[in-house]
């Protein structure tokens, strides 16, 4: 994509049609007479030609950036719709996710509370060091 300095008009790139035409090779059109009114006659139908192109090539470049403009916010309209889907989603999967949690916690809470009951409590036993017994000293 190029880049446009601020004051870029793309309507300059037309050609200058505004500019007067000479007349024949002299440097003035006709003063007066029938040549002069045939003169300002094709001036004005020079320039009216000019002035038609111009507007329907404006008229054109409008209605491209209306389509465009339309399909542009019927695609925002899509991808918005798509993004509340998926917020609607995420929000119906973090409730899932901590109804689960709920779950999970309220049986280990159950199972936790069986094998504590169930499991023995272990006997007190003297260690022995590396298979060896402990030194006890004489009564004596």
């Amino acid at each position: 994509m190029s880049t446009f300095p601020k004051s870029y008009n793309p309507f300059d790139e037309d050609e200058d049609d505004f500019k007067p035409v000479k007349w024949n090779e002299g440097d003035e059109p006709p003063r007066e007479g029938p040549d002069r009114q045939r003169y300002l006659q094709q001036e004005v139908m020079r320039l009216s030609k000019s002035t038609l192109d111009s507007t329907n090539n404006s008229l054109s470049l409008i209605y491209e950036s209306e389509h465009v403009g339309v399909a542009t916010s019927e695609e925002l309209v899509r991808q918005g719709e798509a993004l509340k889907r998926s917020e609607r989603m995420v929000d119906k999967m973090e409730h899932d996710l901590k109804t689960s949690q709920k779950h999970i916690n309220s049986i280990k809470s159950v199972f936790g509370g069986l094998v504590g009951y169930f499991k023995a409590k272990p006997q007190e036993t003297k260690p022995e060091e590396n298979g060896a017994p402990q030194y006890q000293g004489s009564d004596r």
